[in-house]
């Protein structure tokens, strides 16, 4: 590993990008199953830009109330955001379609608009728990009432392996995903964000 990082390709990310950075971020589309995607340091780093894509400061967000972007992110969503949760409890961290569909707020002046629904696959606090598909297949309803899902995907790797199922058969029902590459590949450092190249677009602008 050591080897590979000191004789690998390298260049500038504010003028054509690093070559291999570029062919990581290429290789994670083709297994994610996503138009775009872009390397950053850390899952954290990852989930926060993509609230920052999707909200606006006043917004609502659904998440599972023990959640890692709720319970693990130094309050990141309200410091960074100034986005506000709605929280539902889980079945070790799946959450209940109909939950939260009754969650989406209404458009209405004294309501803040809900405007994301996050998941976490698997979910760091049942024990790494992997969330079953019919979870992923019933909350992407919110897209019916036009509420994009984001997948804390940082051991989505170890849920295709427990689970027999490829990546995009999951990240099919999200707009958005992260993806640690520290956890499932054990490399040293870094995280991938992917979704369609629009959201990416808006991705690299929240990163810098």
């Amino acid at each position: 590993m050591r080897t590979a990082m000191a004789e690998a390709v390298v260049g500038d990310d504010v003028l054509d990008g690093d070559p291999t950075v570029g062919r990581l971020e290429a290789r994670a589309c083709e297994w994610l199953g996503k138009e775009a995607s872009m390397f950053v340091p850390s899952g954290t780093m990852a989930n926060q830009i993509a609230i920052g894509v999707w909200t606006s400061p006043g917004d609502e967000i659904i998440v599972e109330s023990s959640c890692h972007v709720l319970s693990f992110e130094s309050g990141a969503i309200g410091a960074l955001h100034g986005v506000q949760t709605r929280t539902l409890d889980g079945d070790r961290g799946a959450l209940d379609p109909k939950a939260v569909a009754a969650a989406i707020r209404p458009d209405f002046v004294h309501c803040p608009p809900t405007t994301l629904i996050c998941l976490e696959q698997t979910h760091m606090s049942s024990g790494g728990s992997v969330l079953p598909m019919a979870c992923f297949e019933g909350v992407a309803v919110g897209a019916e009432a036009g509420v994009p899902v984001h997948l804390d995907g940082a051991r989505l790797a170890h849920a295709t392996v427990a689970s027999g199922l490829a990546a995009p058969l999951w990240t099919q029902h999200v707009a958005s995903v992260s993806l640690c590459l520290s956890k499932g590949l054990g490399a040293p450092v870094g995280s991938i964000l992917a979704g369609d190249a629009d959201f990416i677009e808006r991705a690299r602008r929240i990163r810098k």
